[in-house]
């Protein structure tokens, strides 16, 4: 391809404007044309930062007057699927947010040619500090089995400044909102699909907005995570194997390996650590949520002109779904061990 593609965005909230714009910036080979929000503010927020876009009430209007080669997905969950199937009946490529589909859309993916063209944004997928993490497991370096506890605390209240559907019960709630991305880490540190999920939930300021998920491995390793809705953003990875142990205090900062035996110069650490935060502060466009989202969409819009396979794609979501449809049964039974039905 010679002219830079044409995207669209489905979905004019905070993630396409405060992360999206700023990355297409920096990708070539595609340009952003169309924005399409229900929204009147949306749309008008749209229309004054790039004027010479051509704005929509909805997305299939967006999907059949653009003329697009593909559409970045930012709108509410339940959304997903329908300008998923729009997109994929007029042979456009899809770049979305998680979750691909709620629980109760699952049996709608068979009515849709999996040979569409999907990419899921599982961005911690394209973080470097991530995929060292990954490689350290799959390499023995902490033994086996491993102990992973992962803990995600999301300030959703920031993230509702336009909408505040991830509050919604009909939007899947927490479980579909984080749950994704915690289970699709586990799969990609072990590069491996679990044996069973299990799931409890819990409520504090807003129902069920409290999530515990545990994760079985078929040599003896478990991934344990802790999501919630909380007052402000936390993210944390610790690993204990029968060699070591692995901890991260927050993505932005240094991984530290300990061998069973010693102790780490923890001052020294906690120094690097610093360092490192605070650069990355600075420097907002490097830290771990931006920089990665950037990578995801480069890596999309690369796979689509050279005609290569999405990482992830469509096997990968509908897998990340049938797992989080099964914690969702297992937090309905108490936090009974399932697996996708």
């Amino acid at each position: 391809m010679s002219e830079p593609l044409r995207l669209g965005v489905a979905g004019f909230g905070r993630l396409a404007r405060e992360y999206y714009l700023p990355a297409l910036r920096t990708i070539s080979g595609a340009c952003l044309v169309a924005v399409a929000d229900p929204l009147p503010e949306s749309r008008a927020a749209a229309a004054e930062r790039l004027p010479s876009l051509d704005v929509y009430p909805d997305p299939s209007a967006m999907l059949e007057r653009a003329g697009l080669d593909a559409v970045l997905v930012a709108s509410p969950p339940s959304s997903h699927l329908p300008i998923w199937k729009d997109a994929a009946a007029r042979g456009l490529a899809v770049f979305m947010e998680k979750p691909f589909v709620l629980s109760a859309q699952l049996p709608q993916i068979e009515q849709v040619n999996p040979s569409a063209r999907l990419m899921l944004d599982f961005n911690r997928r394209f973080w470097p500090t991530y995929q060292r993490v990954g490689e350290l497991v799959r390499a023995g370096t902490l033994g086996n089995p491993v102990e992973v506890d992962f803990l995600l605390h999301t300030d959703v209240l920031s993230w509702s400044t336009v909408t505040r559907h991830r509050l919604e019960e009909k939007e899947g709630g927490i479980l579909h909102d984080l749950g994704g991305h915690a289970i699709d880490l586990a799969t990609d540190l072990f590069r491996r699909e679990p044996e069973t999920v299990a799931a409890e939930a819990g409520s504090r300021r807003w129902p069920n907005d409290h999530i515990r998920l545990a994760l079985a491995f078929a040599d003896g390793s478990a991934f344990r995570c802790e999501l919630a809705y909380g007052d402000r953003t936390r993210e944390r990875l610790s690993i204990l194997g029968p060699r070591g142990r692995l901890h991260l205090a927050d993505p932005n900062m240094a991984i530290h390996v300990e061998r069973i035996g010693t102790r780490e110069l923890r001052i020294a650490a906690r120094c690097v650590d610093g360092a490192i935060f605070g650069y990355r502060a600075l420097r907002r466009g490097r830290t771990m949520s931006r920089s990665s989202i950037r990578c995801a969409l480069a890596s999309f819009v690369r796979a689509l002109r050279e005609d290569t396979p999405f990482p992830p794609g469509f096997e990968d979501a509908v897998r990340n779904a049938l797992w989080v449809e099964a914690a969702a049964r297992s937090a309905a039974d108490a936090g009974a061990a399932m697996r996708p039905a």
